[in-house]
């Protein structure tokens, strides 16, 4: 019987598209995802999330269905016991699922849930806790306006209190355990959603340091009126003090942003060593990608959005690493990509049924070197319908109200219950943003406007497009409204 492959699903969380070295980004720091590309690996440059939110992106995912499909589009809206995922299907197929980080993901009431997903939920403690030297800088003080950037700084080992807690070092030195004292009984799927680079943005100074400001991308700014741009990002700039924060520390932010993804290099360079050490490095496939992207300052915001569709938020960094004996032809692809196809790639090559439809395609041919397009467009979507009042979120409530998440909240929830589900369509070349309630729909020409920063639905010229991308969005929601499931009713007993 012909061995299963081990399988790593290595996932920072707001890990933005473009801050990776091997794809020419002259200020990403990351020798260790660009020297598994060089070698063995793909990268796609233009994978895209089908939600800019953690918990709808991961249950898009690892279900494989797009959002609407079933109904996560919510923080507080996760998986259900009934609802197939990547991982219980992993399970059923023998492997040793070992899960080490964050939730967001699976509804769960007690820490014993999570025995449906997996089996076994890493605890960092003890010696993991030992291993954290860095200290927290000094804090801002409360009316610093870089509060409204989430803004925490450098971390030093002269600096406050007791060492900082590393959530994110803890759990990936537990999955190196796990594999030095793997048996060769079962393969395992090692699944590591991480914190970082999520907000707030702070970096240890050894990171911070290797990062040349003089190197990052220039920001993308906040356009006029005319632009006929979103207003919504209007009252997250006015909640955050947006325009008391100046340049430099806007600069700071997104260098600050940028050593983060540094680390998580690092820590991903450390699991790749043990593969190697141990000799499961041939036989394991690693997954590199994140839930959605960050603003990093673009547009004068921090974090992300529950309302728009920038690519800095939907654009992630995706890198396959396939087991030997898999034809792979190591290097960049440019074609559009989608994280569905993640979960569609994993069920073909391990040729599994999981047992029900999924909404995804297979990147085999791609992996091989084939650049034939593999879609023609990619699609998202974000926010609620009007007085869906279960798609908030009440947990900033109970902070404090100059807390980040507490303005964040006030600024967004008006306009949620007001109506905000928008849907994206974006090809090669456009963007085509659908919102049902405010009717304020946008098209962006990506040639001419890579930062969309100019809408230009409606004006001469573009009619036929907007046309086409309309017509493409149908398309989509007819062919991806909802699946059957594979067990079939009797009709038949009375």
């Amino acid at each position: 019987m012909k061995k299963k492959p081990n399988i790593v699903i290595f996932m920072p969380d707001s890990y933005r598209g473009d801050v990776l070295g091997h794809q020419g980004n002259p200020a990403a720091v990351t020798p260790n995802l660009d020297a598994i590309v060089e070698r063995d690996a793909v990268s796609y440059s233009h994978a895209f999330a089908q939600n800019p939110v953690c918990t709808p992106s991961r249950c898009s995912f690892m279900t494989g269905l797009y959002p609407h499909v079933h109904g996560h589009r919510s923080m507080r809206h996760m998986l259900k016991e009934h609802e197939p995922n990547l991982l219980t299907v992993l399970r059923k197929e023998g492997y040793h699922v070992w899960w080490g980080g964050r939730n967001d993901l699976v509804r769960v009431r007690e820490s014993q849930d999570f025995d449906r997903y997996c089996d076994e939920k890493f605890k960092p403690g003890g010696k993991y806790v030992e291993a954290m030297e860095y200290k927290k800088p000094t804090p801002l003080a409360a009316d610093d306006p870089c509060q409204g950037a989430f803004y925490h700084g450098v971390l030093t080992r002269e600096g406050e209190g007791a060492p900082h807690w590393d959530g994110d070092t803890a759990c990936v030195l537990g999955a190196i355990d796990m594999i030095k004292n793997h048996s060769d009984d079962k393969p395992f799927c090692c699944y590591l959603p991480l914190e970082k680079p999520h907000p707030a943005y702070y970096a240890e100074e050894d990171y911070y340091n290797a990062i040349d400001p003089d190197k990052l991308p220039p920001r993308i700014g906040t356009s006029d009126k005319n632009a006929n741009l979103l207003n919504s990002l209007d009252d997250l700039r006015e909640a955050f003090r947006s325009d008391d924060i100046t340049e430099e520390m806007w600069v700071d932010v997104k260098r600050v942003y940028y050593a983060m993804c540094t680390k998580i290099d690092a820590l991903f360079g450390q699991m790749v060593e043990a593969l190697k050490e141990q000799g499961l490095y041939d036989d394991t496939w690693i997954f590199f990608f994140s839930d959605h992207g960050d603003f990093a300052g673009d547009y004068s915001l921090p974090e992300k959005t529950h309302v728009s569709l920038q690519d800095c938020l939907l654009r992630v960094p995706l890198i396959i690493k396939p087991a030997v004996g898999t034809p792979v032809e190591s290097g960049n692809r440019e074609h559009l990509t989608e994280l569905l196809d993640i979960t569609a790639t994993i069920y073909d090559f391990l040729e599994i049924d999981p047992g029900y439809d999924h909404q995804g395609v297979s990147l085999r041919d791609s992996l091989g070197g084939d650049e034939t397009v593999t879609h023609d467009a990619v699609f998202a979507e974000v926010g609620c319908r009007k007085d869906e009042k279960q798609f908030l979120n009440p947990l900033p409530h109970d902070f404090p109200a100059d807390h980040f998440y507490s303005r964040q909240s006030r600024a967004a929830s008006p306009r949620h219950l007001e109506g905000s589900h928008a849907v994206m369509c974006r090809t090669t070349q456009y963007k085509y943003i659908r919102r049902y309630y405010t009717g304020h729909h946008e098209l962006f020409d990506l040639e001419n406007d890579p930062g969309e920063t100019r809408n230009v639905r409606g004006q001469e010229g573009y009619a036929e497009v907007e046309r086409q991308m309309e017509q493409r969005l149908l398309d989509y929601f007819m062919h991806t409204a909802d699946v059957i499931p594979y067990e079939q009713d009797s009709r038949q007993i009375n």
